[in-house]
């Protein structure tokens, strides 16, 4: 089955998911006190642009299409709603006319560059004036302006005009991530603080935090054509991503779940609330793939996503749209199901879909507080049983 792509940023082209768990996440997750130290500091123009071309200064980009490696420690993210050339034209501009900018974000790698965490837009802005031309190749010639600065271009500045924008002065916030909890700390701080026009997606920032091996596999499993047939139009904030790092994550507490329903602990299975924080654990521990069999896991995620177009094409469809802890419940629990080589049929799948759908206790776990430990093991519980024929009374 081939979905045509969308239109680049054409929202209405975007598959919803209802996902009322990340609202707001990160603003509650608990982190110990000092995972961050942070300083104030001043950029001039020139030496910022400098910084960018020598690659001192990184800002990291993201194809969900592209497997392209820009050799960053934290470096598979972009923006999907870049400023167009008016806005860039805009924002120089205001620059050239001696006008106040917003801070940017900046966060220390373990090398000792700059990440750009919020300001992206900006200096990839302020990047290509200097450089005479879009990302496109198309020449930077500011048109939509104020009158005297129309058709001009930084090689075309007078030298008073050139000292002027090249010694002007940006804030920065420069953040120093410490220990194992310091990437939580940034993405929680980034909730709070995001000033960027469009608010980052929770997904985007964490590929941007936890970059690795671990992320790259995911894009590679986002690619299956069974899976982009149940979720539909790839998504442009990383949805689609994030949905398969749930339900590879909570597969993995199913794991330790199902030895004892019973037992209720985080120490035994692993998961607790809220959900950001614990995709953000999941990936800062696998972010090499170190304790994960890619091979049989992604035989069993392929495997899964099969079995369930199979069944149904809009089995990830709780009703009309996709819901989100729907999708990590069955699809967590068909990809166990797999590795233990206990695959039901195309026919148990489709009664397995149609219980779950009729019984009001799942109705419950996939639509109230669905990042709470007791709808998680609940909704967890029940579509595994549910998968395996069992009885759900």
């Amino acid at each position: 089955m081939t979905l045509p792509e969308p239109l680049p940023g054409d929202a209405t082209n975007q598959t919803p998911v209802e996902d009322e768990s990340t609202t707001d996440d990160a603003t509650l997750i608990e982190l110990p006190e000092s995972t961050l130290d942070y300083f104030g500091a001043d950029f001039d123009m020139a030496g910022l642009v400098r910084r960018l071309n020598d690659g001192d200064i990184v800002i990291p980009r993201y194809d969900a299409d592209d497997g392209e490696d820009l050799n960053t420690e934290i470096d598979p993210f972009q923006r999907a709603n870049v400023w167009t050339p008016a806005r860039m034209e805009t924002f120089i501009e205001t620059l050239l006319l001696g006008w106040p900018v917003p801070s940017i974000f900046l966060v220390v790698e373990s090398d000792e560059r700059y990440l750009v965490l919020d300001g992206q837009q900006r200096l990839t802005a302020l990047q290509c004036f200097y450089k005479g031309e879009y990302r496109n190749g198309k020449e930077f010639k500011l048109q939509n302006v104020a009158k005297h600065l129309k058709d001009k271009t930084y090689a075309n500045l007078s030298r008073p005009e050139k000292r002027r924008l090249d010694n002007m002065f940006i804030q920065a916030t420069v953040v120093q991530p410490k220990g194992k909890d310091g990437p939580q700390s940034v993405y929680s701080l980034f909730g709070r603080l995001n000033s960027g026009g469009v608010a980052l997606a929770a997904q985007e920032v964490r590929v941007a935090l936890y970059m690795g091996r671990a992320t790259d596999w995911i894009r590679d499993l986002n690619a299956n054509a069974d899976w982009r047939a149940l979720f539909g139009r790839k998504s442009a904030r990383l949805k689609d991503h994030e949905l398969i790092l749930r339900s590879l994550a909570l597969r993995e507490s199913l794991a330790r779940m199902r030895e004892d329903w019973e037992v209720d602990s985080v120490a035994h299975d692993g998961y607790s609330p809220p959900m950001a924080g614990f995709l953000n654990s999941y990936l800062g521990d696998n972010r090499k793939l170190q304790n994960v069999n890619t091979e049989s896991l992604g035989t069993a995620f392929a495997r899964a996503c099969n079995l369930l177009y199979t069944a149904d094409e809009k089995a990830l469809r709780y009703t009309t749209t996709l819901n989100a802890a729907h999708v990590d419940a069955v699809l967590s629990s068909l990809i166990q199901l797999c590795l233990d080589n206990m695959d039901p049929s195309v026919d148990d799948i489709r009664s397995a879909l149609t219980t779950l759908r009729a019984n009001a206790d799942y109705r419950d776990a996939i639509t109230r507080s669905t990042s709470h430990r007791d709808s998680v093991r609940k909704r967890l519980r029940l579509a595994y049983l549910a998968m395996q024929g069992g009885n759900l009374a």
